[in-house]
């Protein structure tokens, strides 16, 4: 039989075979008949003001520093052409997170940088009291990239202890290593956009959630469910707000470019 469906027709959640974690996922509405009911938000930085930076509060370091929409497809470039020595950037939401235990929750990015020896980065979700990446959050669940390493981690936090996830390239492989990026040349068949990107994901499971007995992260490498962590501690006594952080190492010119940010929880 011909179809309109360049994959067939298949009752198997997912879009067109997509690797998104949220192919699988209903049309995320505000409200709306779903059952159950889902409450999202993205960023895809396709337009971005540090003048009216809504809806982000930004902290700035100032002297040659910048935070604005480029490149081909829309990225948030966060940099500075000369850096003071622990000079911190941040993009910030207001603090409407909160973790859930019976509540599915879905966060994915994707993210590269300059020179990844140079720069502490963190994305993701943390207390308002949280204002460097130099260290990991004491109250917080992302992405944490730390200078002079290649290595990305997953963490989640709560009272200055928690669980953390070496981040690999495959289930059971190796650590993935995060490369220094650089801006491709445009052409008829390259975007301008940063190269050596990564696809960070997490999709926080409660119990009964796909048939596990324990809440649970799984974790997600470029659209690759490489490991799961367990969710033995978790940040469920506050607020927290969606992060995107750096911290300068020296005073070498560094970028911190995000693509996106994406997330789906359950009402």
């Amino acid at each position: 039989m011909t179809t309109h469906f360049s994959s067939g027709v298949t009752n198997v959640k997912g879009k067109q075979l997509g690797t998104s974690l949220f192919s699988g996922i209903k049309q995320p509405l505000i409200t709306g008949g779903t059952s159950p009911q889902e409450w999202a938000f993205q960023d895809d930085f396709v337009q971005f003001s540090q003048v009216t930076t809504a809806p982000w509060t930004i902290v700035d370091p100032g002297g040659g520093s910048y935070m604005l929409a480029q490149y081909a497809q829309g990225w948030l470039r966060m940099g500075d052409a000369g850096p003071g020595a622990a000079d911190i950037a941040i993009a910030a939401s207001e603090d409407v997170w909160q973790y859930h235990s019976q509540k599915l929750w879905y966060f994915e990015t994707k993210f590269a940088v300059t020179d990844v020896s140079d720069l502490n980065t963190f994305v993701g979700f943390c207390a308002n009291g949280h204002v460097n990446p130099v260290a990991l959050p004491d109250d917080g669940i992302g992405f944490s990239h730390l200078e002079d390493t290649t290595t990305i981690q997953f963490v989640s936090r709560k009272n200055g202890a928690g669980v953390s996830f070496d981040m690999v390239s495959t289930a059971g492989g190796s650590d993935y290593t995060l490369e220094d990026s650089s801006i491709t040349t445009q052409s008829a068949t390259a975007y301008n956009m940063p190269d050596n990107a990564v696809r960070l994901g997490f999709l926080f499971q409660p119990v009964g959630s796909h048939g596990n007995t324990a809440v649970q992260f799984q974790l997600f490498l470029d659209g690759k469910n490489v490991g799961s962590q367990a969710a033995t501690t978790v940040p469920d006594d506050l607020l927290m707000e969606l992060k995107m952080m750096t911290e300068s190492k020296g005073t070498n010119a560094n970028d911190l470019y995000v693509d996106y940010v994406q997330t789906i929880q359950q009402r």
